[in-house]
């Protein structure tokens, strides 16, 4: 059986659900939020159980597990915020003590290769230790630095986040999205900001294009992705306007960057991946970072990719 864990709102889950189903792949899907009220866990003579309304689900009768997007689990509150508080961490651990029975080679991804994966500073050093271009990259908390690194690169500088790229506020709608974005002569003045914390800057690209490579075991989807600006340059974040004006299209990754992607994403014991990168106009392939769990299905449902058939491959395996 597949075990999918994620949560109640998840369309890309909705989506390989239908294709699981249409393959005749048994799965059972967790929704992580909602599970306080649907499940039941047992430990007795050393066996662990889950109790679920369609059958009980012991951890030997797992053959994969798909990580894909769980939330904190949510339980009814009863008044007491300190006790709802205890019962969701009871809840989190049992089924966390549930999980850990599962081999870890199983797993689309074990959450500990996500976490090993996720740190851009490394993943940097990582990729150019495994020969693959990457932007030139600075991390500094000096006013001076940062200053000087934007005259060395001839004003052509971007700033972006290390960890998130969200900044959630007491007020949703005051939300912010913090995009990647350039530097230019009038921002010089605000760098005094790199001071508060270690702050990304990395010489510009001059992109042709944006990619967008998603990795299922061996498995290699490559999407490339153009948006231009009124001057004709490649938009600095594809992401903006929600992505609206993005024309894509299907790429085959040339064999030796084909298989320097495969090595670097193995390299964190992975299964799957999804890795942005841009061609710039000398027509290299640049690196810029690897999301362990990265969206993917929107370039399906685009009629782009069939990443989602790679998954039931693997599924099937």
């Amino acid at each position: 059986m597949l075990l999918i864990l994620t949560n109640s709102s998840d369309a890309t889950a909705d989506y390989v659900c239908r294709r699981l189903a249409g393959e005749g792949i048994d799965y059972f899907r967790l929704d992580t939020d909602l599970c306080a009220g649907v499940l039941r866990l047992r430990l007795a003579e050393g066996r662990v159980t889950l109790l679920t309304e369609e059958a009980p689900l012991e951890p030997e009768r797992i053959r994969d597990v798909w990580l894909r997007r769980p939330k904190p689990i949510q339980v009814p509150f009863n008044g007491d915020t300190g006790g709802s508080a205890h019962t969701r961490a009871e809840w989190s651990e049992a089924l966390e003590g549930f999980l850990a029975e599962v081999p870890e080679q199983i797993w689309m991804n074990h959450p500990a290769r996500n976490a090993i994966a996720s740190h851009k500073i490394e993943q940097l050093t990582r990729a150019r230790r495994m020969g693959l271009l990457t932007p030139e990259t600075l991390v500094t908390q000096s006013e001076n630095e940062a200053r000087e690194f934007f005259y060395q690169c001839h004003g052509q500088v971007i700033v972006k986040p290390l960890a998130f790229g969200y900044i959630e506020r007491s007020d949703a709608n005051q939300d912010t999205i913090l995009y990647t974005n350039r530097i230019s002569e009038s921002n010089l003045p605000d760098l005094a900001a790199v001071t508060r914390s270690p702050t990304l800057l990395q010489r510009e690209i001059q992109k042709e294009q944006d990619i967008r490579v998603t990795i299922v075991d061996r498995d290699v989807h490559a999407v490339g992705l153009i948006a231009k600006h009124s001057d004709a340059r490649q938009r600095v974040d594809i992401r903006r306007n929600n992505m609206s004006g993005v024309e894509y299209c299907s790429l085959e990754v040339p064999k030796d960057i084909r298989e320097s992607l495969l090595s670097f994403h193995a390299s964190y014991g992975l299964r799957f991946s999804a890795i942005d990168l841009a061609i710039d106009k000398h027509n290299n392939w640049i690196f810029f970072e690897i999301n362990p769990n990265g969206q993917w299905a929107w370039t399906d449902l685009l009629g782009i990719t069939d990443i989602a058939k790679s998954f039931i491959k693997s599924f099937h395996r």
